[in-house]
């Protein structure tokens, strides 16, 4: 494909640029939120669409218009997608010990994406696997997850529900020891014995919910532990448990971290280009950015995604830089000087790449592909993970509903730089929780409904007085009514302002007055209130961990799963 690494480097003003005007899709403020009940997929686009919007995206990709160099966008995503797919085959053998062969036809069939951090993530996040690979099967295509092994480790543990069903708390159970947050790729298992005991842990503290059933981790962890003896490395230990699992239900996805996905020639090619228009991207990155939020009324300097920055020619470019081994990670900072520009991690120059204003990239992507050999990682954001998976890969990626926020931006980013319409996607979520006991009947509603009970018996008591007391309280009920009728009548014209809001004060005073001396006979009626919204409450805070959608999907009983898988249907 010499043809295409050779591909001719002009601004971006001309790179895939079509012959009229691309539509920019118009800023919507999206309302995307996870489902709230129980047993419940949220897909938008309706499933249904999914297959249709693929094959949509081929074809619009597959008409873009040639542009200056002869070149067209097709032959760059023929050129990823045999690349990438078979560094992932590659991949997926070294974790199943069994070669993966990908067809011939690579180009003829559709390819679903999606990705996520290599975690033991909830079944909202697992239903996105299930789906490409389900679908894949159906047409005859390919389905390819992303391991998002550059993101920061943040857990080497899963909560279990313990306690009981009136006081239910969730307990961390480790797999591994804690360690300092670093990124994924850099992780390893750092006590065998731990990770190896895990399955053993947990199925012994969830043995007191007898209703559970077995927990899906005693069948998956010991791909887990097995994948030990090949590789210490913990995604990859946490993938081929994953994955032996979603093979037996006959979802054969292809697998591919992150950090091998960096290292092949199509990403490089894409990050070269990236670098050298750094400037412009950033420009309509942060138009873009601002618009989002503006949109979204964001406040937040950080969220979606910061803005990049510049300061004395060094421009922040969409990716992360480390050395090998480092916990933290860096942005990456290009500046032109001359005919090269310089990489820098911010502390020091890692790399000059031979780049003029508008030259072939070769040259510069022989230079990156000589860091790792230095133990430098160069790596994607998720926002670019996207773009690049997108532009150069899928026919349709699969996002949660964190990765569709992004990519609002991601559309618009499409259009302005690489001047193409902005494929589709779908968003996908779904909630399951873990039948370990049964919730309690209580909504938000009767704790309001109790509170207002309340309210209404320091101020209107007189209302809740059963025949007995409205005899005894006869003459403070008379005169509560004297009160209010002198406060509704037409103001005495006699009196001066200052001498009515005088009469007002005092009569509202007379008023509280009664008011808590009816209150003293209702205090058996409000110690009954009181007493069952500390019930409410208490059960109300039950339920945030029984009705938890984030717990693990090992924890939960196949069938269970099974059945949420099998509401991923696409007609």
């Amino acid at each position: 494909m010499s043809s295409v690494t050779h591909f001719p480097c002009q601004n971006p003003e001309s790179r895939f640029t079509s012959s009229s005007a691309v539509p920019e899709p118009v800023w919507e403020k999206q309302d995307l939120r996870v489902p709230r009940s129980d047993d419940v997929v949220f897909s938008r686009p309706d499933l249904s669409e999914i297959i249709a919007d693929a094959e949509a995206n081929r074809s619009m990709f597959e008409a873009c218009s040639r542009e200056r160099s002869g070149k067209i966008i097709s032959s760059l995503r023929s050129w990823a997608r045999k690349a990438v797919l078979e560094e992932a085959a590659h991949y997926t053998s070294e974790l199943t010990g069994t070669p993966v062969e990908l067809p011939a036809d690579l180009d003829e069939r559709l390819l679903f994406m999606t990705g996520h951090q290599p975690a033991l993530f909830h079944p909202g996040v697992w239903v996105k696997n299930l789906l490409v690979g389900n679908v894949a099967r159906q047409t005859g295509g390919l389905s390819l997850n992303l391991i998002v092994d550059n993101d920061l480790v943040s857990t080497t543990s899963i909560r279990v529900p313990q306690g009981t069903q009136a006081d239910p708390e969730l307990v961390e159970i480790p797999f591994d020891e804690t360690i300092e947050k670093k990124p994924w790729e850099e992780t390893t298992v750092q006590n065998r014995e731990l990770f190896c005991s895990f399955e053993k842990r947990v199925s012994e503290a969830l043995q007191q919910w007898p209703d559970l059933g077995a927990p899906l981790l005693q069948e998956i962890w010991p791909a887990a532990v097995a994948q030990l003896e090949t590789s210490d490395r913990l995604v990859d230990c946490l993938t081929a448990a994953r994955h032996a699992m979603e093979s037996r239900w006959g979802v054969e996805n292809l697998e591919l971290p992150i950090s091998r996905l960096s290292e092949t020639g199509p990403f490089l090619w894409f990050a070269c280009y990236l670098i050298q228009n750094a400037s412009a991207f950033r420009k309509i990155h942060n138009e873009v950015l601002g618009e989002y939020r503006k949109v979204n009324r964001v406040r937040s300097k950080t969220h979606p995604v910061p803005e990049l920055s510049e300061s004395e020619g060094w421009v922040e470019t969409p990716f992360w830089v480390w050395q090998a081994g480092a916990t933290r990670r860096h942005q990456l900072l290009v500046k032109r000087e001359d005919q090269e520009v310089l990489l820098s991690d911010g502390t020091r120059e890692i790399a000059r790449l031979p780049l003029k204003e508008q030259c072939d990239l070769s040259a510069a992507i022989e230079v990156l592909k000589q860091l790792p050999a230095q133990g430098i990682r160069l790596r994607t954001r998720a926002l670019t993970t996207t773009l690049f998976a997108r532009l150069f890969l899928g026919d349709l990626f699969v996002h949660g509903i964190g990765g569709a926020k992004y990519d609002e931006m991601t559309d618009r980013i499409f259009t302005r730089f690489f001047h193409l319409v902005p494929p589709r996607y779908l968003t996908l979520s779904a909630t399951r929780y873990l039948p370990f006991c049964e919730a309690f009947n209580v909504q938000e509603c009767d704790e309001t409904c109790l509170r207002r009970i309340l309210r209404d018996l320091d101020f209107n008591s007189d209302r809740h007085l059963n025949p007995e007391q409205q005899k005894t309280a006869a003459p403070l009920l008379e005169r509560k009514r004297a009160l209010i009728q002198e406060q509704e009548a037409a103001p005495d014209e006699e009196l001066s302002p200052a001498a009515r809001r005088r009469e007002n004060r005092l009569r509202f005073r007379e008023i509280r007055e009664v008011d808590a001396a009816l209150a003293e006979l209702t205090t058996q009626l409000r110690s009954q209130v009181e007493e069952d919204l500390a019930t409410i409450q208490k059960q109300r805070q039950a339920n945030q961990v029984i009705q938890s959608r984030e717990l693990s999907f090992v924890l939960y009983p196949e069938a269970t799963l099974k059945s949420l898988f099998e509401k991923l249907v696409v007609e």
